[in-house]
């Protein structure tokens, strides 16, 4: 069937920019009848142009020799932020698409060689993008936000599929890995034996004893991860179903958690502790999602405390049952959070961290509010940060 050409172009302005000069023929030939389209040579040339037109679209190269297409999306982010800018190059720059996605430098990548009927559709959707831009901010941050975390996760399923495997070994090897664990009273029956000094002895007893709590938080964590990357590997197909029964017991799990965590604390010089009822209330969520939230929110906790610089940090998980609902709280005496930064938190992508990705908060909200649960940020600079979740108990 031939391709139907619309009668109208979208009003909007397509920049492409791409120091080849043959890219930039076959691309203003191949798109000129569909959209409004003007090329530059290099990024000084479409400043420039940008600085005369309203563009709603910019298109990139991300290797040029003046400078770079990564360095040419910052200075548009800074002086036109609604401009829909777009990456367009090989996959060996997988890398700084993925970063400039991240930062919120470009919402979509296309990959050389472009297939015309797809970058048709994308362009169109950009220009339409740039047209809510006019007319609602708010919902033009909504799009821009979606597309963004779309993109990302179109770099998922490879990444998921290859995880697989070595996840497999993983899982294979510690169950040999425990069969130590299970001889600790033999090894420790055979180390009476052995002539050692009481120093050895008493370093190697520590060791036996602690194979067993170790492969068994060992074992957790990669079954936590198996699940998790089997959840990822079939989001989106239909029917499917990951989540596990929704009546999880939570104690083990903030164990869990703390012992995760216990690392980060440790080399910050904190500790990590609980306070609540020995035993807990099932609650209506699954133990996967859970975990992830209280690791998530554990190490953040931590990160907070690091941020401080002074030693003897604490970061506590608070318990309690009230009204039908159980109570998780994970409090740090962190630096803490100004106003304005907290009410951005849980925005994704918006992070106060250099290396963080700002999906963390936002994905433990998704997950808390899904299982019919509350999320509640509590921060003051300089004296810490409280989150509170709360979550419905199973009956």
């Amino acid at each position: 069937m031939a391709e139907t050409t619309p009668t109208t172009k979208p009003s909007g302005l397509v920049l492409y920019v791409d120091d080849e000069r043959g890219n930039r023929v076959v691309f203003e030939q191949s798109l000129k009848t569909e959209f409004n389209i003007i090329c530059a040579s290099d990024p000084e040339t479409a400043l420039d142009i940008m600085a005369k037109n309203d563009v709603a679209v910019l298109v990139t190269d991300m290797r040029m020799p003046t400078m770079n297409g990564e360095e040419l999306l910052r200075i548009v982010k800074e002086r036109s932020p609604q401009t829909i800018r777009m990456v367009i190059t090989a996959y060996a720059d997988v890398d700084p698409i993925i970063r400039a996605i991240n930062e919120g430098l470009a919402v979509r990548y296309i990959i050389k060689p472009w297939i015309r009927t797809e970058l048709v559709q994308v362009l169109r959707w950009a220009t339409e993008a740039h047209v809510f831009s006019r007319s609602s901010a708010a919902l033009h941050l909504r799009l821009i936000e979606s597309e963004r975390l779309a993109t990302l996760g179109s770099f998922i399923g490879p990444v998921v599929h290859d995880l697989k495997t070595p996840l497999m070994s993983l899982l294979t090897n510690i169950e040999v890995v425990s069969e130590l664990a299970e001889a600790a009273p033999v090894l420790r029956a055979a180390l009476a034996q052995m002539r050692q000094p009481p120093a050895n002895r008493d370093r190697l007893y520590q060791v036996i004893d602690d194979l067993e709590p170790v492969m068994a938080d060992f074992r957790k964590s990669i079954l936590h991860l198996n699940t998790m990357i089997t959840s990822m590997r079939d989001l989106g197909k239909p029917g499917s179903e990951t989540k596990g029964p929704l009546d999880t017991d939570p104690l083990p799990i903030v164990r869990h958690a703390m012992a995760v965590c216990q690392n980060l604390a440790m080399n910050v010089r904190a500790q990590i502790d609980y306070a609540g009822p020995g035993i807990l209330p099932h609650v209506r969520m699954s133990a996967t999602e859970l975990t992830q939230v209280l690791i998530n929110l554990v190490a953040n906790g931590t990160q907070a405390v690091a941020a401080r610089g002074t030693p003897n940090g604490k970061i506590s998980i608070v318990a309690r049952e009230q009204g039908g609902v159980l109570e998780l709280a994970v409090r740090d005496d962190g630096v803490g959070m100004a106003a304005d930064v907290l009410t951005r938190v849980g925005t994704p992508f918006f992070t106060t961290r250099a290396e963080g990705t700002g999906l963390g908060i936002a994905q433990c909200q998704r997950l808390v509010g899904t299982a019919g649960g509350r999320f509640k940020i509590e921060s003051q600079v300089g004296v810490g940060t409280t989150v509170t979740i709360t979550l419905p108990i199973a009956a």
